[in-house]
């Protein structure tokens, strides 16, 4: 049996398994039924609805219902940032930014730069009302800085100083916050701001507020963070 049969042959077999899964999988969609009882997530969406008025339900997780567990996920972050930069510290003096000879790239990043930190920016105000939030908003903008990093090499110089004190300004942000909603509601995250009308950008009491902070904190730690890793590329 010559190779173009033998695969002829595995290909006829991959496409009949896959039909024959697709069919299954069609027949069991088909027979689905929604269950309508009482669940977790039916009456978080109750609470949602009640209590924080926030059209994305999950924002409402993240920085409501367990905005403790965020505090600690945005701690845990910084805490990784802080063990490369204190353990690439050795390298300090052997540093080399690299630069990709891209022409296009040179000249498209002045254009795009600015298009990216704007989307990172609506993604941050707007994660309370569609998909987003101040995590994926800090990745986003964090990545028109290594675009940067990428087109300009060496002639990219980040003030580390206004950097640091953007995220320290943002943590502690994120905290006061926290002790205003203890003081306010003698709840840790409470919220203490008119919920407003849902689907509306005032909306969700302290949600935008919480993922502003977090996303200024994100996008300023994976940047230094981008920085570390591509200052060392070049080290042998």
């Amino acid at each position: 049996m010559s190779l173009k049969q033998k695969i002829s042959i595995q290909s006829i077999l991959v496409s009949l398994v896959v039909s024959i899964m697709t069919i299954i999988l069609l027949g069991v969609l088909l027979n689905f039924t929604t269950s309508f009882e009482p669940t977790l997530g039916n009456e978080l969406l109750r609470i949602n609805a009640n209590n924080t008025k926030s059209a994305n339900a999950v924002t409402s997780v993240v920085t409501y219902f367990r905005g403790f567990d965020t505090l600690g996920e945005v701690t845990i972050l910084f805490l990784s940032i802080f063990g490369v930069g204190l353990g690439l510290k050795g390298f300090k003096d052997k540093l080399n930014i690299f630069s990709y000879e891209n022409t296009l790239l040179k000249i498209g990043v002045d254009t795009l730069f600015p298009i990216i930190i704007l989307f990172g920016i609506y993604v941050i105000i707007h994660g309370h009302l569609s998909p987003g939030g101040g995590f994926q908003g800090g990745v986003i903008i964090a990545s028109g800085f290594l675009l940067m990093f990428l087109a300009k090499g060496d002639d990219l110089n980040i003030n580390h100083k206004i950097l640091e004190l953007i995220e320290s300004l943002s943590g502690a942000g994120f905290i006061l916050i926290a002790l205003l909603g203890l003081l306010v509601t003698d709840r840790f995250l409470g919220n203490f701001l008119p919920l407003g009308e849902v689907g509306k950008l005032f909306s969700g009491g302290v949600i935008p507020l919480i993922y502003i902070f977090v996303g200024i904190k994100v996008s300023a730690e994976i940047t230094a963070l981008l920085e570390y890793f591509i200052r060392i590329k070049d080290v042998r």
